[in-house]
């Protein structure tokens, strides 16, 4: 169903992932919006260690809602703090 990662080497595990979903309280929620137009919005989220499930704070109507409801697939990205390299100038205009 799903794709193997081209960079699989930097996949993470699944409890890694679990430990980051239940740290980081917001992510970007992917949608097909209207006339499946894609459509991305920054999200409140919460992980229940009690069901494995994610929780998202919402109204209960609008955009949002109506896309959920239309499509049974959806797209959610969560950050940690990550980390940065520090690159040189020279390296940026090389590229």
């Amino acid at each position: 169903m799903f794709r193997k990662m081209a960079r699989y080497r930097q996949q993470i595990a699944e409890e890694e992932c679990i430990e980051i979903l239940k740290k980081e309280p917001r992510g970007v929620l992917s949608v097909l919006g209207d006339d499946d137009y894609p459509y991305g919005l920054p999200i409140n989220q919460c992980y229940c260690e009690e069901d494995g499930k994610l929780y998202f704070h919402s109204g209960k109507k609008g955009h949002k809602i109506d896309a959920i409801n239309r499509h049974d697939k959806a797209s959610f990205c969560v950050y940690d703090q990550g980390f940065r390299r520090e690159v040189l100038r020279s390296e940026l205009r090389a590229a």
